[in-house]
């Protein structure tokens, strides 16, 4: 057993049997049911479970190792682009080289598109996928794990309990990300933990401080450009799961506890991967390879980096223009654009579909991106 057994994606020798597993998972099978034929599915589920389990085995056949699975995924992932985006762009591949591998610190705002885009960025740009960081309070479901684990997913123990124990899961989670970069496996980890579901997208130093907690005795600044940092920026013109996040971000901010209703993270999932996105641009940044003396020097770097390379996209300004309250009735003042008759109405679909108590809410998390790079801009004239 190796010290990172509990936390480590699937070998090739354990794919077989893992998704002989998922198969037989009914709670799979609903899932995969749900999303093919919701409305069959509800009607006749005996009868469309024993058709999928037939279509899986099917699929399951010619997987015999993890690179033959993630070539179904990127199969998925390319029907989810065609039939969920407006396309999607990726900028800076000509930056780096396939031949070395990287550490991926991007902003977060989809449990699993975020990765999986990224994921066929690289596969057709000729890279190899990443080993994704996955926070494991998400996961909620035996299939859940098993399909992260089947596409490179390893663990970060974020629900265990007392000072000791968070302490050496963090400490493990280092040594498995260094680990990862210097046997030339790529890795992709959020800023901060969970999704910036407000849009302010920041790196939490202590996401540096973990990093480096394996390697206390080198060089800070040799260590950091040792990982081969890539600041990525993630950019969703449409959110498929903005309702969702208004209603968690409306009753925070009335000081209530937000009771997140169980399998919420997996609807979440599902929407993401699922609904309409619009537009989507990846952008990666220059690799951070200057002198570094403490965490919040690269944080501070990554988050310059990652704001300013964010797209800005019409909805955002329009929804920047709904906001009568302060910063944003000074801001929408200094960015004004025009919209045509055509995206008014089709912006103004989209706030109506999201109910009136988490509306400002929603308008905030689509504006907050032009005033988190104001915000940017205003720190580095100082």
């Amino acid at each position: 057993m190796t010290d990172f057994e509990d936390i480590r994606p699937f070998n090739d020798s354990e794919v077989a049997s893992a998704l002989s597993n998922l198969i037989d998972d009914r709670e799979f099978v609903r899932f995969v049911g749900s999303w093919l034929a919701p409305r069959f599915f509800g009607i006749f589920p005996k009868i469309l479970s024993f058709l999928i389990r037939i279509y899986l085995k099917r699929l399951a056949r010619s997987v015999n190792d993890i690179a033959g699975f993630q070539k179904l995924i990127a199969n998925f992932a390319s029907k989810l682009i065609q039939e969920g985006t407006d396309g999607i762009l990726y900028e800076g591949f000509d930056q780096l080289d396939p031949e070395s591998n990287y550490l991926f610190v991007s902003n977060h705002r989809d449990i699993a598109g975020d990765s999986m885009f990224l994921d066929y960025g690289l596969h057709i740009n000729g890279f190899d996928t990443v080993r994704i960081a996955i926070g494991d309070n998400l996961i909620q479901r035996d299939f859940a794990t098993s399909l992260m684990k089947l596409n490179k997913g390893f663990f970060i123990k974020r629900s265990v309990q007392g000072h000791r124990k968070a302490y050496a899961a963090l400490l493990q989670a280092s040594r498995y990300i260094v680990q990862s970069i210097r046997s030339g496996n790529s890795v992709w980890i959020a800023q901060s933990e969970g999704r910036s579901k407000d849009a302010i997208d920041h790196t939490d130093p202590a996401l540096i401080k973990m990093l480096a907690l394996s390697e206390r005795r080198t060089d800070f600044s040799d260590f950091i450009r040792e990982l081969n940092i890539v600041p990525t920026s993630i950019s969703y013109e449409f959110d498929p799961c903005d309702v969702l996040k208004a209603k968690e971000l409306e009753t925070l901010s009335k000081g209530e506890l937000y009771d997140k209703p169980e399998g919420e993270d997996l609807l979440a999932l599902a929407k993401g991967l699922y609904g309409r996105k619009g537009r989507v641009v990846f952008r990666f940044g220059t690799v951070l390879d200057g002198s570094f003396e403490s965490p919040n020097q690269v944080a501070k770097e990554l988050d310059r980096q990652i704001v300013s390379n964010l797209e800005l996209y019409p909805f955002n300004y329009w929804a920047l223009s709904r906001l009568c309250e302060e910063p944003y009735r000074s801001l929408r003042e200094k960015y004004t654009i025009e919209f045509d008759t055509e995206e008014l109405l089709r912006f103004s679909r989209r706030l109506r579909a999201c109910p009136w108590k988490y509306r400002k809410q929603f308008l905030q998390m689509y504006a907050n991106p032009i005033l988190n790079r104001d915000n940017l801009l205003k720190s580095e004239s100082l």
